[in-house]
């Protein structure tokens, strides 16, 4: 892109020089018009580009929201599994813990 944007400048340079540096005369109307069309020509193809590239570049930033969307939800489900593990595990140990205590008070209130 950078490429099209300097035979746009050339072009320009190449147009006004013919115009202003050297005495304008009719038998130059014809490099004029040819430079012009090189000129249009680069700027066609530089605005062409730059369009590919921006609708590339939306959809590629549509794909990676999608794509960050699809992580997160994968992640909360992994993180919800581990976490509800957890807390089961925490569950049983509490339940184990507060049988242990209850065993140990009843036999400190048999002695």
């Amino acid at each position: 892109m950078a490429s099209y944007f300097a035979w746009i400048v050339i072009d320009l340079h190449e147009i006004f020089s013919i115009i202003l540096i050297n005495n304008y005369v009719k038998s130059k109307i014809s490099i004029i018009v040819y430079y012009l069309m090189y000129l249009f020509h680069h700027i066609f193809k530089f605005l062409l580009i730059n369009y590919m590239c921006e609708t590339i570049s939306t959809k590629a930033n549509a794909t990676a929201d999608l794509l960050t969307k699809l992580s997160y939800v994968i992640y909360d489900v992994e993180i919800r599994e581990i976490v509800s593990l957890k807390i089961n595990s925490l569950k049983y140990i509490i339940k184990i813990d507060i049988k242990s205590i209850n065993k140990y008070k009843n036999q400190q209130d048999i002695h």
